[in-house]
């Protein structure tokens, strides 16, 4: 009886160590899952350098990324005397895939769904055509960038390139001045802030942003106008609106600076302003 109560206990431990080593495994099957579908659909990619083929369409291909938009373009040019037509099975056109230290990490095609329609691009001679996709926010370093066009091949980028990206800045700013009027006799900003980010941002002290004031030309801010340090939390896709008086400023021009170091380092203006008090 002993003997049987001691199996059937075992029996029992076992199921349960199965089912948790089940359920662990799970998210890192989803992780593999969601790895090769980036890397196979709608047709397989590999870390490599771009070319296009010798007996191919004829046209050339040039990538250039934009730190400034965080945009990847690629210039499609007919270089040739005659009109040259490429066709694609769907309306998929272009694709591009970024690498980080041989890892695939973003593919413009990915969760997209594209018209199941025979797609016909023509170019006249001399002719160039720019494709744009908009690049995620990524953590800065050294990427690795491919370009695909369709209709020249799918088996190899016809272009690429390293690129440098800088922290995105998870903030939109804009900034204005409001002069004095009839029902507000002192001039003001007004500083609107919005998260874009996605996800909430906390903001504690000396780190966030700042809004400072200086005279038009000089160096250093003014110490009695503005506002040095930025305190709480900004939701997901929430805006805030902050006013900024200027009282005690003699006649003149001067400059409003909104600076950021949310992306970590020293603070960095984002967003500027000149303004007029009579």
């Amino acid at each position: 009886m002993l003997r049987r109560v001691f199996c059937i206990t075992a029996a029992v431990v076992l199921v349960l160590i199965l089912g948790v080593t089940s359920v662990a495994a799970a998210p890192a099957q989803t992780d593999r899952r969601a790895d090769w579908k980036l890397r196979n659909q709608p047709f397989p990619v590999k870390e490599g350098w771009g070319w296009k083929p010798w007996k191919g369409t004829g046209l050339d291909y040039y990538l250039y990324y934009s730190q400034e938009t965080n945009e990847i373009t690629m210039y499609v040019v007919n270089d040739t005397r005659k009109s040259i037509t490429v066709t694609t099975p769907t309306a998929m056109v272009t694709d591009f895939a970024l690498w980080k230290d041989g890892q695939l990490v973003w593919r413009d095609a990915a969760d997209k769904s594209y018209a199941q329609t025979v797609t016909t691009v023509t170019f006249k001679p001399g002719e160039g055509k720019a494709y744009k996709a908009k690049l995620p926010a990524m953590a800065q370093g050294t990427y690795f960038v491919q370009a695909y066009f369709v209709g020249e091949t799918t088996a190899h980028p016809v272009a690429a390139t390293y690129i440098w990206m800088r922290a995105q800045e998870p903030v939109e700013y804009t900034i204005e001045f409001l002069p004095a009027n009839w029902f507000n006799n002192t001039p003001r900003l007004r500083v609107t802030i919005k998260n874009t980010s996605g996800k909430d941002l906390k903001l504690p002290y000396q780190y966030g942003y700042q809004i400072l004031v200086k005279v038009a030309g000089a160096k250093e801010y003014l110490g009695n106008v503005g506002i040095g340090q930025s305190l709480g939390t900004l939701e997901a896709g929430a805006t805030r609106t902050i006013f900024v008086p200027l009282r005690g400023l003699s006649r003149g021009t001067y400059q409003a600076d909104v600076r950021s170091n949310l992306t970590g380092g020293a603070y960095r203006v984002v967003e500027s302003t000149w303004f007029w008090i009579p």
